[in-house]
């Protein structure tokens, strides 16, 4: 079976968030199965590909260009689109990523003609099930949410002009969507299947309050919704033989972990305390101003907090201030460091994500496969991997109460040790996701 994923980020060639992970792995694992899947991704800026050819393609009126370059990595097949819009540093951000993403969807839409399944992501393709139900390719399309959250929201004039598809389309095409084209509707509505990345999750964007708009929409799809949770490159996530880590264990010998804790906190000025980690983006979703309203809380409690990441720059000048009022016990490092990151995963004593909502959550996964319990807010993903007092700790509400909660069950646990071992011998490979989509694509 070929299958055609078409995504905005995979590792190791581009990466902002969670599907980043997914792309990168899914494909390694539904190739060891033995089907053939190919990865079409925008050729950003610093991407190494081979230069193989070029595509031409119909926008905004007239006909386009675009280079396509070829990359492996782990035996799978990497088609990168070039485009003028992508040749930056990053991503997303910019004013256009509405237009130069449809611009990439209707690229690839000329390239797709050979699979028997077009595996869409995100908003950011979530045209090509339309698309393939207007004739541009063949076979079935299956539809993965990874955040409801950002849906591609756009003007329909601007639309039509750039896409070029009639105006009658947007009547019946789950197009429109509060007077504008919402992509992510799009998808859902013209998918032969839709998943996301976590059962709970799945139950949740059904209801209002999780649902960002378009809850009455998946509930007239839910005969084709199914949540799969998201697996983990355990090749990579590994403590035995982590390339960042200065010293390796596992769960029979834990003594390289407390080698890595000690080298952490004596690098960063940190009092020998029970110490939190947190990496994370300073974004609404993931509740980070909670932990900052339960600061003080947290220090009366007598734990370290050891803070990774960077976005709202309110977060950012806040804990920028905490670390300076509460040396020795606060630290925070601003942007985004790898080695860092796996240090904090391994290094610290348990790892905070108190979360608005979470469509499935990789880090608590990886806290879990590095000995740190993760205490996380039971929503999403995190309730469908966290089971409280046994591999981690849960709490309910994503404010200050809600974490000194769940710091205090935490704190309270008589064994953490064995909470931690529980943690890691938790399977959270590819396997077993990897078997539900080759289901799924087979029931199509």
């Amino acid at each position: 079976m070929r299958v055609a994923f078409v995504a905005s980020e995979a590792f190791p060639f581009a990466k902002v968030g969670g599907l980043a992970d997914v792309v990168g792995s899914l494909p390694q694992a539904l190739k060891r199965r033995g089907l053939e899947p190919t990865i079409f991704l925008p050729w950003y800026w610093g991407i190494d590909g081979y230069y193989v050819g070029e595509a031409w393609f119909n926008f905004a009126g007239g006909r386009e260009k675009a280079g396509i370059g070829h990359a492996e990595h782990e035996g799978v097949r990497y088609v990168l689109v070039g485009l003028p819009e992508f040749a930056r540093e990053r991503p997303y951000g910019y004013d256009d990523d509405f237009r130069r993403f449809l611009k990439f969807q209707m690229a690839v839409a000329e390239m797709l003609r050979d699979f028997d399944v077009v595996h869409a992501h995100d908003w950011q393709a979530a045209l090509l099930p339309l698309l393939r139900k207007l004739g541009y390719f063949g076979g079935r399309t299956v539809y993965t949410i990874h955040n409801l959250a950002y849906q591609g929201v756009w003007g329909s004039q601007d639309f039509y002009a750039w896409s070029g598809l009639p105006g009658e389309t947007y009547y019946g095409a789950g197009l429109e969507h509060n007077n504008a084209v919402n992509l992510m509707k799009c998808g859902i509505v013209n998918a032969d299947r839709v998943t996301t990345v976590s059962p709970s999750y799945a139950q949740e964007i059904r209801s209002p309050e999780f649902g960002e708009g378009l809850d009455g929409v998946l509930r007239a799809q839910e005969w084709k919704l199914r949540g799969i949770l998201n697996g983990l490159d355990t090749a990579y996530w590994n403590p035995r033989d982590d390339r960042y880590l200065p010293h390796h264990y596992d769960s029979s010998d834990l003594s390289g972990k407390w080698k890595v804790r000690a080298e952490l906190l004596a690098e960063h000025g940190l009092e020998d305390r029970p110490t939190l980690g947190v990496v994370s983006r300073f974004v609404h979703q993931k509740g980070i101003d909670a932990i900052l309203d339960a600061l003080p809380g947290l220090m009366d409690m007598g734990v370290n907090l050891m803070v990774l990441g960077s976005g709202d720059p309110y977060l950012e000048r806040s804990f920028t201030w905490a670390a300076q009022h509460h040396r020795g016990r606060v630290v925070y490092v601003q942007g985004f460091n790898e080695p860092l990151a796996h240090r904090i995963y391994a290094g610290c004593d348990g790892f905070l994500m108190p979360s608005r909502f979470e469509p499935c959550g990789l880090a608590q996964m990886i806290a879990m496969r590095y000995g740190t319990p993760p205490i996380v807010r039971a929503v999403g993903g995190l309730k469908d991997t966290v089971q409280h007092w046994e591999t981690g700790f849960l709490f309910a509400h994503a404010d200050a109460g809600g974490v000194l909660y769940g710091v205090s069950e935490f704190l309270k646990h008589p064994d953490r040790l064995a909470v931690a071992r529980n943690g890691m011998l938790r399977d959270f490979s590819w396997d077993g996701p990897a078997q539900d989509y080759i289901e799924l694509y087979s029931s199509m």
